[in-house]
């Protein structure tokens, strides 16, 4: 077998032992998908809890911003996954430049001023993600005066936007 074919055998073998080691047994905690049983991520609610929260968020918050602003505005935003693991993958990339190690993405809610050149955005509101970081850089030497890292600060990096659906949803979740 040549160097190349053994290379990629190689690498095709840790993968493969790789994906094999990110499966847990099933447990009642886990979701069974194509067979194969994946650990429920941290932060999962329940669909009833999910509701709740947007049906508080209708009774309680929307009134007073379609009053406000006159108009239903936007309370939700869309994006693909292809989108969202391309822009982890150029985020990392970025962080890893600027001496930073990504730990996760803020999501803000922002509003596109109305006088916005694209008039199906003018007014509505929107939501863009940011990623977060650690500096990866260690201070040499003795410090006199030792500063703290924020932890998950905000990067410098290009936030992701256009998740919106442009016009707001008739219905919510």
């Amino acid at each position: 077998m040549g160097l190349f074919k053994r290379n990629i055998f190689v690498i095709a073998a840790i993968l493969f032992g790789i994906s094999q080691a990110c499966v847990e047994p099933d447990t009642d905690s886990d979701l069974e998908m194509n067979s194969v049983a994946l650990r429920r991520p941290n932060g999962v609610i329940p669909i009833k809890q999910a509701k709740l929260l947007d049906r508080t968020f209708k009774e309680t918050r929307q009134p007073a911003l379609a009053e406000k602003l006159g108009v239903e505005d936007n309370r939700s935003c869309w994006w693909s996954i292809d989108d969202l693991e391309d822009y982890i993958a150029y985020a990392r990339a970025e962080a890893l430049a600027q001496g930073y190690e990504l730990s996760g993405l803020r999501i803000y809610t922002g509003a596109y001023p109305k006088s916005h050149s694209d008039k199906k955005m003018a007014g509505f509101a929107t939501m863009f993600i940011v990623p977060t970081g650690n500096s990866t850089i260690q201070q040499a030497g003795f410090m006199l005066f030792p500063f703290s890292q924020e932890e998950n600060t905000d990067l410098e990096i290009d936030p992701l936007n256009m998740g919106h659906s442009r016009t707001p949803p008739s219905t919510g979740y």
